[in-house]
């Protein structure tokens, strides 16, 4: 503190006296970010500790992270008897897991899926368990999840057919984004490994990748990451450097119809046309009919989201060609709200949906509905024109 003191008032009495004086700085230093006092990057809510149910922000994973983010990767401590599968992105799992042995368990984390806690409980407790009461958000048990204050659903009953069955679900949420880490099984299973599930819930974590970051170096006959530029001579990325980096393949082709604009992305043959419309192929899990429910959902008429559907109109549900075999066809007109929150007043629906091996892979096209009643017959020449990819 002397020595602080004693300089500024050295400097006081130069300015006072008009002397002049320099000073030489060296060039500045990059303080990593780990070391900062405080971590701008950081939400509001991690930097002060409050208000878990408030809206997204620039950083958070739910939202993708800021501008000079890359894509989220998960870290978690995997529990014993425990094994970390593949991200299955298209069907919304960002982080996979199993116990070794138990196949039928399912094991699951998904970033920021929208439909807000009321939408998201519905589907959880009602269409998929058949429940007819769904708790207040606020009479269920908090939960640490991925180091944040959430709450923890606990179902027994019949999922997908299978009786005594059992899904805890720990989530949070940020505005109408709602992260979730599911467990379903055979609820004697699920019961058993109710404290590793927890201890995984607690332990995982967000690291975003930065796209400026090294990529860990490729060993010889080692498959190149998804993106990568094709290495040639001898491995030498540099004499490749005129290769433009080759997108994924998609694991399904399909025959764009004349006017349709085929758009990159995750999303799966996603295509676009007229003022909005848009097409996509994607995977789910659960039953058909659990998935049928989940889109009926997304249409309103008269003010009121529509109903499950009942026996009959699910066993009169029309057939088209996907996939090379029977699929059903739902077709809906109303208004649209998606799970991500777009919407359109006078909208049409179309889902062709068929199960595919244990998952419901579908074929949706929504948009304004004069433009959809304008593509139907494009839409079912698609679906019709759908191979899997060789």
């Amino acid at each position: 503190m002397k020595r602080t003191a004693s300089s500024i008032c050295l400097l006081a009495l130069l300015c006072a006296c008009g002397a002049e004086s320099t000073a030489e700085f060296g060039p500045p230093t990059e303080v990593p970010k780990t070391k900062r006092a405080i971590n701008w990057d950081a939400s509001t809510r991690d930097r002060l500790g409050v208000g878990d149910m408030g809206a997204p922000t620039a950083g958070s994973p739910a939202t993708g992270g800021s501008g000079q983010q890359g894509p989220t990767r998960v870290v978690a401590d995997v529990p014993n008897g425990w094994e970390e599968l593949p991200p299955a992105p298209a069907r919304f799992r960002n982080a996979v897991w199993r116990i070794k042995g138990e196949d039928s368990t399912d094991i699951y984390l998904t970033i920021g899926v929208g439909g807000g806690v009321p939408g998201n409980l519905r589907r959880w407790y009602v269409q998929q368990f058949g429940k007819t009461v769904v708790p207040a958000v606020e009479a269920l048990p908090p939960v640490d999840l991925a180091d944040r204050p959430g709450r923890l659903v606990e179902i027994e009953g019949t999922f997908g057919g299978k009786q005594d069955w059992a899904a805890l679900i720990a989530f949070y949420n940020e505005g109408s984004a709602v992260t979730s880490l599911k467990f379903t099984g055979p609820k004697l299973i699920v019961a058993a490994n109710k404290k590793e599930f927890l201890m995984l819930a607690k332990s995982i974590r967000f690291a975003a990748q930065s796209p400026n970051a090294k990529a860990p170096p490729i060993r010889p006959g080692q498959a190149l990451p998804e993106g990568h530029q094709p290495i040639g001579n001898g491995g030498n990325p540099a004499a490749s450097a005129n290769t433009q980096p080759a997108p994924a393949p998609a694991p399904f082709t399909a025959t764009t119809p004349e006017g349709w604009t085929k758009k990159e992305g995750r999303r799966i043959l996603n295509h676009t046309f007229g003022r909005g419309s848009e097409l996509y192929i994607s995977q789910l899990g659960g039953t058909l009919r659990q998935s049928l429910d989940i889109w009926r959902a997304e249409i309103s008429v008269g003010g009121q989201r529509m109903s499950p559907l009942t026996d009959s109109e699910y066993n009169g549900l029309a057939k088209t060609l996907f996939l090379g075999d029977d699929a059903v066809l739902m077709d809906l007109s109303g208004k649209f709200q998606g799970m991500t929150g777009n919407q359109i007043e006078n909208a049409r629906l179309l889902v062709a949906a068929r199960l595919d091996g244990s998952t419901i892979t579908f074929c949706k096209l929504v948009g304004p509905k004069d433009e959809i009643d304008a593509q139907h017959a494009a839409f079912v020449q698609f679906c019709g024109s759908v191979r899997r990819a060789q």
